[in-house]
């Protein structure tokens, strides 16, 4: 049994962090600022404190492990670190692969180079400082906590209690049924990972005192967007009916990859769905199969109690899917076009 601190631990990962680690016996302590459902977890100790103005909560407590899911910007990683000086073991900080300066094609491992800041000193964390942020953070963790440092890097986190509505987004979709767009090229990579498999990797390491950096995403294999709205039909909609439109139609009609069309990335940006997993899956990362992601994900936005964490620290995240209305006229210009081309021909 470990003696584990939580920064966070109400909110998605986090929450999976905190749920797995109490069944396995761990004494948990959780540090959050109290917003986010703060009457889960009564077994744990729940420490109501906000990281950006006071971390007194923690002063003459010391724990085996701590896992930040909660830095954005390094001072907040520097204020910790300086108030866990001396009262930790080991040092865990949840990053992004959002850190990473490009993606390579041939797959992106943990060496590749990081994102730099024009202005090291902004604490404005939108689309365009986060990933900077995070690899300032990342070095603010190794400078403080050196061998005694995990750092990981998921990619999309996808499942239950996800605020996102990202993938989320697609369940209800293919919830819904009827006719649905399905963008792109079906051949084309995705990836993905389930928080909880992230919260199982991450308890693993805490065992076993792991050091250094590793992406985290899946799944085990190559993924293809085809393979994964079939998946979802398979599991939620036999009846759905999928219309693959083309990219370029897409783009001309300015639907917004990543946001109208969740996890979708045209052609120029899928390299960012081929992040090297093997340095973690060489410490034991394994992934659920998707379509048990996607059975448990729909039971939960099923289940009348589903209440969804509030907002986060991080960026505002805009709006995402489709609107039935914007997909519908997407759909009959898709076809009208297709049938000129007939008729045409």
């Amino acid at each position: 049994m470990a003696r584990i601190l939580i920064l966070g631990g109400t909110r998605f990962l986090g929450r999976h962090i905190a749920e797995q680690a109490l069944a396995a016996g761990h004494e948990l302590t959780l540090l959050h600022r109290g917003r986010s459902q703060p009457g889960l977890f009564p077994q744990a100790q729940h420490l109501i404190a906000d990281r950006d103005h006071d971390l007194s909560a923690l002063h003459g407590r010391s724990w085996d492990v701590a896992i930040d899911t909660s830095a954005y910007v390094p001072r907040q990683m520097h204020e910790l670190a300086t108030a866990l000086a001396g009262r930790v073991g080991q040092y865990q900080l949840v990053s992004t692969i959002s850190v990473y300066e490009r993606f390579e094609a041939l797959g992106t491992n943990e060496d590749a180079p990081l994102k730099r800041l024009d202005n090291p000193a902004a604490e404005t964390v939108d689309s365009n400082t986060y990933g900077g942020l995070k690899a300032l953070c990342e070095a603010q963790a190794r400078a403080h906590f050196g061998a005694r440092c995990l750092i990981s890097r998921p990619g999309l986190l996808v499942g239950p209690h996800d605020p996102t509505g990202r993938f989320t987004w697609w369940v209800q979709r293919l919830l819904r049924g009827d006719e649905v767009l399905a963008p792109g090229d079906p051949r084309a990579p995705v990836q993905f990972i389930d928080a909880r498999d992230v919260a199982a990797w991450l308890l693993l390491q805490a065992a076993n005192g792991t050091r250094g950096v590793f992406n985290l995403n899946g799944p085990d294999g190559l993924l293809t967007m085809g393979e994964m709205l079939n998946t979802l039909r398979e599991v939620l909609n036999p009846d759905a009916r999928l219309t693959w439109v083309a990219e370029p139609f897409l783009l001309g009609h300015q639907v917004a990859p990543w946001t109208e069309l969740p996890v979708w990335l045209p052609g120029a940006s899928q390299d960012m769905h081929r992040t090297s997993t093997a340095r973690a899956q060489a410490h034991g990362l394994r992934c659920r199969p998707l379509a048990q992601t996607v059975a448990d994900t729909a039971a939960w936005l099923r289940a009348p109690q589903r209440t969804l964490a509030g907002p986060a620290n991080g960026p505002q995240r805009p709006n995402v899917g489709l609107t039935p209305e914007r997909e519908a006229a997407l759909l009959q210009a898709w076809h009208a076009q297709a049938s000129a081309a007939t008729d045409t021909g």
